[in-house]
């Protein structure tokens, strides 16, 4: 008898090791941003999350490790700096063209981690502030094969192709959010139009705009917590620094009866002031908001919204998935925020009736919400071709027509509602999508079912949060 229950108790330990493992084992170290210094210098970090303990660093310049070696830089950081586990030195002499070979080692709730076989070429520098140094000027090379991905540069109201030559695998943008360069990012101030109508106004306010700890958190907040319940329904906002066209409703609009207000201000950035492309492989490492009816704008978007003669609106989409925990479709089709879509979204708005391609863009189903966590989202683009990748696994890959190759800027945002997105019938854990996408009041019906969707909303992060952003030329 002591021999069986001896030998259930072990069971029992290993069976518990092995579940526990299984439970942590889908832990994965991030990729550190990585930023030489001007003069001399090296700095790389990642974002603290709940669990990390220790971050250790191990480095070398122009030559590859063989094996876990130490490196010529092997540090070990055992507290956090502005809420990143930071690895810097102002002695490293770094030049265009080098070649860093790194990996990391985490420590996550007890248990190691390894993130190997990891490399930056030197391209760009940073101020000891984490300011750019030139940090958008590509240099000229020349390059074996030449690369299909065109940078762009905009000067007054046009694009204009940059003459550098640009090689494949080459870090063409890289953004860290240890600030937010207004020079690199237009925080947009603006109320929506057609094609998707979002209930919210994007506005230029810490609190829903900010860079903090090295990521950038876009937030969404209600209006009656800015301006009080009553503005809503009979005020009139005029946004001091819009970014869309000056004199018309994009800046300017007043509630009137059941014509409120958007009852939702929330934050949106562009990268057109500094960068546009056309094709290339984009990375993003985000934490997607949660909350009914909320979902994250990650996508690449044309300076024009319409092609020409047109009344197609296209974009492309990085990563996507709806903010509700639970959400189905009349027909049955789960849409909740376990399914992730991404690839080349289209809108028709030139029918009586909106018709978008979402429901055909490749999918990707989790079995927990996918804004649980942080996520590595990975998107080629190239001449007739998108393939949308998540955590290094590709699941899908899309053949698109010659209507996309036209340049794009990166768009990050979080929105709300609107016509598009959500379709007629849905329902939410019990209850009915409150509006109907074509009818006029949808802002007011939306707003008038708070009290079911805003429970959602509390005790949630609702917020999308950008760890980096890199774009390489293919």
């Amino acid at each position: 008898m002591n021999a069986l229950i001896k030998w259930l108790f072990v069971t029992f330990i290993l069976l518990f090791g092995i579940i526990v493992r299984e439970n942590v084992a889908q832990f994965i170290p991030p990729t550190p941003s990585v930023e030489p210094l001007s003069p001399k210098g090296l700095r790389m970090s990642i974002p603290h999350e709940d669990g990390i303990s220790l971050v250790a660093y191990h480095v070398k310049v122009n030559e590859d490790f063989n094996g876990l070696e130490a490196g010529f830089i092997a540090r070990d950081i055992i507290k956090t700096k502005n809420d990143r586990w930071t690895y810097e030195d102002k002695t490293t002499r770094l030049k265009r063209g080098d070649k860093i070979y790194y990996w990391i080692h985490v420590v996550y709730d007890g248990l190691g981690y390894n993130l190997l076989n990891k490399e930056y070429v030197v391209n760009d520098f940073y101020n000891y502030d984490g300011s750019p140094v030139n940090n958008n000027v590509i240099i000229s090379k020349v390059c074996e094969t030449p690369s299909e991905t065109k940078v762009f540069q905009t000067v007054g109201a046009n694009q204009q192709l940059k003459r550098q030559n640009t090689c494949p695998g080459q870090l063409i943008f890289e953004e860290d959010f240890n600030l937010l360069n207004t020079s690199r990012w237009l925080i947009v101030e603006r109320f929506v139009d057609i094609p998707a109508t979002e209930f919210v106004v994007y506005m230029n306010t810490n609190d829903n705009v900010e860079a903090k700890g090295g990521v950038l958190h876009l937030r969404p907040i209600l209006m009656r917590d800015k301006y009080g319940e009553e503005f809503i329904g009979d005020g009139t906002l005029n946004l001091e620094r819009c970014t869309g066209n000056l004199g018309t409703v994009d800046c300017k609009r007043t509630g009137l009866g059941a014509q409120i207000l958007p009852p939702i201000i929330s934050g949106r950035v562009n990268s057109q002031p500094s960068f546009t492309f056309l094709y290339g492989h984009v990375q993003i490492r985000a934490k997607l908001p949660r909350g009914d009816w909320i979902y994250p704008l990650i996508s690449l978007e044309a300076r024009e919204k319409y092609t020409e003669n047109s009344s197609l609106f296209c974009d492309i989409v990085v990563a996507h998935s709806n903010g509700n925990a639970v959400l189905r479709s009349s027909e049955g089709y789960d849409l909740s925020g376990y399914v992730l879509w991404g690839g080349a979204h289209a809108i028709n708005i030139g029918q009586s009736k909106i018709q978008d391609n979402r429901a055909s863009l490749p999918t990707k189903t989790s079995n927990s919400l996918w804004s649980d966590d942080y996520h590595v989202y990975d998107l080629v683009w190239r001449s007739g071709r998108i393939t949308v990748k998540v955590d290094g696994e590709q699941y899908g890959e899309q053949k698109v027509p010659a209507l996309y190759d036209t340049p794009v800027s990166i768009n990050l945002g979080v929105a709300v509602g609107g016509s598009v997105t959500f379709p007629d019938g849905s329902v939410s854990d019990r209850y009915m999508k409150p509006w109907r996408n074509e009818k006029s009041k949808a802002f007011f019906e939306f707003y008038q079912a708070k009290n079911k969707w805003l429970e959602t909303w509390k005790n949630k992060d609702n917020g999308l949060h950008i760890d980096y952003v890199k774009v390489w030329a293919i």
